[in-house]
């Protein structure tokens, strides 16, 4: 059964909600019993030019040649603006961009939150979560989830775990619950939308669980050998006070 958080009303409608929808985020992440410790802000960025590498909380940073990454107004029938994250053919590099948390903050519950919209065409992009300390251009995680071309979610590169589906050309949410502890660190995954559908609980692979322990880092990107162009927006991560 497809979860639903955007009614099919007309084209105003759907703004509408999606505007209400994006500030449901924020608060829902920046609420009292949390701590924000990422929050993308685009909106001052000129049309065309790079994210700033100071966010409203934590900061960004941009991994591909320029004009991969880059501030763009909104896909049709949405509002705002979005990053775009995109990857041409005869490009030796991936494109992404890397969200940093403003502190360390250690075993806790943290909250990753996004707004998505991948187009037809686009390949596979992925969503992946990393230890404190690492350079921009070092892809170790330990999660990442993969937005393949048949619209499915894959947990790490593994086959068995897909789930899920996402719609193309359409703004969906991506919602992933850390809990990192020392004995079995957990992931909760939540997509919601029109067309969208996926929860799935996974645990962090034992030989990951020590980096788990080093979150500091979210990254969006898209690499080798896929091509294309997809969007966010509305980043925040948050960790749980309780």
């Amino acid at each position: 059964m497809t979860t639903s958080i955007f009614p099919q009303q007309t084209s105003r409608r759907q703004k509408n909600y999606f505007n209400v929808l994006s500030l449901l985020i924020i608060l829902l992440f920046t609420g009292c019993d949390s701590t924000t410790l990422f929050q993308s802000d685009f909106f001052p960025t000129p049309v065309n030019q790079p994210p700033p590498h100071i966010q409203k909380v934590g900061t960004a940073d941009i991994d591909g040649p320029p004009g991969s990454v880059k501030v763009v107004a909104a896909p049709p029938t949405l509002t705002g603006k979005w990053v775009q994250i995109g990857r041409y053919k005869e490009q030796p590099s991936v494109s992404g961009l890397k969200c940093n948390v403003s502190k360390f903050s250690g075993d806790g519950e943290y909250l990753f939150s996004t707004m998505l919209y991948i187009p037809s065409g686009c390949g596979t992009i992925s969503v992946q979560f990393e230890p404190t300390g690492q350079p921009t251009g070092d892809l170790t995680s330990f999660l990442h989830l993969d937005f393949m071309e048949d619209n499915r979610i894959r947990i790490d590169d593994i086959e068995a775990s897909k789930f899920g589906t996402f719609p193309r050309n359409q703004a969906f949410m991506l919602q992933v619950t850390l809990k990192i502890n020392a004995t079995l660190p957990t992931v909760h995954i939540v997509l919601a939308g029109v067309g969208t559908s996926g929860v799935k609980d996974y645990n962090i692979r034992s030989e990951y669980r020590s980096m788990a322990r080093q979150f500091s880092a979210a990254r969006i990107w898209m690499g080798w050998p896929y091509t294309g162009y997809f969007h966010a927006m509305t980043i925040v991560i948050s960790r749980s006070n309780k």
